[in-house]
């Protein structure tokens, strides 16, 4: 008997070990101890990642996890809740807009990010009318993408508040401080003339402000860099510049500098050397734009009706950059009667081409119950979908996703250095597994473009495809 006791100890130590030894290879991994690169780069910057993120990303899809980071993406490709195209009656619609630390990279939930929290704040006040806030954050983005995304999307949803949340990404990047002023400005302005409120804020950088780091904090600063791999606390002062253009932001109705608003934590708020922030960093930034956007809200005393007759149909084309383009989507043959295959691609009809670097969000759904909603990037524009069913009614998708928009990159692909840098190649279907044609009816398919051309070149067209496959059990 004691023989057995001792052999499950044993075992039970060694199967503990294994995890702590996992954990602190991970951390070492993450801030370059164990390699001098910190980051996968392809071509564009599409694939600059944190290599703690790759491994757990690997890890969680080897162990079958499918809800990474307990992300919710809604069918317009947002983080959070479904919410009405058109806005409801008596409803003060916000938007923040900015990057992963809006999108929330690191929370634990959706509740727990920048916008979980504000809009927690801001229902608990019991108004007679209601508040939405949306969270339109998006990973690897910068002011010029996210003038983007309000321009060519975000104004169908008729806002009547955007914040905008910037800073990191645009110094990384290496933007002039009146290139940000200007994108600031442009998206004030449109805000005067679609009559909603644009905000401004400055978001806190690790070891930019006078927060008393933990050591844990200061590791991450060490490794903190720029897309060039330059120390990013050596742009100190071009920071420093971008708080005085934010004074002098003549369209906006508020501007907020908020590169203090840590100073008082003597915890770890840092999460990694991106200066994401852990959940009670996320709520204290909540607070302080609770403070500034509530009395704007009360002085709101009409609310922006959405124009009914806004055509929000789906497109059989979309024109852009002067040419016609569609998106086609094909069931392919199969000898398999168990998987399908779908293929995905997009094509201009103008030049005769099919496109390539194209970034998809597609949303899947039967008898108006969605299944899926998901980021998948392809670098020859072509996306294939070995859909293998079963009775799950969670779906999984087995691959790996990059790390800007989350966005699942064919399985497979292989990083080949070339005389320009390192690109993609894409040679293995993604598999989906679970309730996706595992019974007879009607599968909608609807597809948005969210890159086209060059990985960077963000496109934000409010329509999409739609397609319906009317699928047969053993057709």
């Amino acid at each position: 008997m004691k023989q057995n006791f001792k052999i499950v100890f044993c075992i039970g130590v060694v199967f503990l070990s294994s995890f702590v030894v996992l954990g602190l290879f991970l951390e070492a991994y993450s801030q370059g101890i164990l390699t001098s690169e910190k980051n996968i780069i392809s071509v564009g910057g599409i694939f600059n990642q944190n290599p703690k993120q790759i491994t757990l990303d690997i890890l969680k899809n080897v162990l079958d996890d499918s809800k990474t980071d307990n992300v919710n993406m809604n069918s317009l490709g947002f983080r959070g809740d479904e919410f009405e195209q058109i806005k409801p009656v008596n409803t003060f619609r916000i938007f923040l807009l900015g990057p992963s630390q809006i999108f929330g990279t690191g929370a634990t939930s959706d509740d727990t990010t920048i916008p979980g929290y504000l809009e927690n704040y801001l229902k608990n006040d019991n108004k007679s009318f209601t508040i939405e806030v949306i969270n339109s954050g998006m990973q690897g983005a910068d002011s010029r993408k996210e003038l983007l995304l309000l321009q060519n999307m975000l104004l169908d949803f008729a806002p009547d508040l955007v914040v905008v949340y910037d800073g990191f990404n645009d110094l990384r990047s290496g933007a002039s401080p009146t290139q940000l002023l200007d994108n600031w400005n442009s998206m004030c302005k449109l805000g005067q003339k679609h009559n909603f409120d644009v905000i401004v804020v400055l978001q806190p950088i690790i070891g930019f402000s006078q927060k008393s780091m933990t050591q844990e904090e200061l590791v991450y600063l060490q490794n903190s860099k720029d897309y060039k791999n330059n120390h990013l606390i050596d742009s100190l002062d071009q920071y420093k510049m971008y708080a005085e253009n934010l004074e002098k932001l003549e369209y906006c109705i508020d501007k907020i500098d908020l590169r203090s608003v840590l100073d008082n934590e003597l915890d770890s708020i840092y999460i990694d050397e991106e200066s994401h922030i852990s959940d009670q960093g996320n709520a204290i930034v909540a607070k302080s734009l609770y403070n500034a956007i509530l009395p704007i809200i009360l002085k709101n005393k009409e609310f922006n009706i959405f124009e009914s007759e806004k055509d929000f149909d789906n497109l059989t084309a979309l024109m852009y950059d002067g040419r016609e383009i569609v998106v086609n989507l094909e069931l392919l043959p199969s000898t398999d009667l168990d998987n399908k295959k779908v293929e995905i691609s997009t094509y201009d009809v103008t030049n005769k081409e099919y496109i390539q670097n194209v970034m998809y969000f597609l949303s899947i759904s039967k008898n108006n119950e969605n299944l899926l909603n998901e980021y998948f990037f392809a670098q020859d524009g072509v996306l294939i979908l070995d859909i293998q069913p079963n009775d799950d009614s969670l779906i999984k998708v087995i691959g790996e996703k990059q790390y800007d928009n989350n966005a699942y990159v064919m399985l497979g692909s292989k990083y080949i250095p070339d005389l320009s840098g390192i690109y993609l190649t894409s040679t293995t279907p993604l598999q989906l597994s679970g309730s996706i044609f595992s019974s007879d009816g009607i599968y909608t398919f609807d597809i948005k473009l969210r890159a086209i051309d060059d990985p960077n070149n963000w496109i934000y067209p409010s329509s999409g495809f739609h397609y319906e496959i009317n699928f047969k059990i053993g057709s």
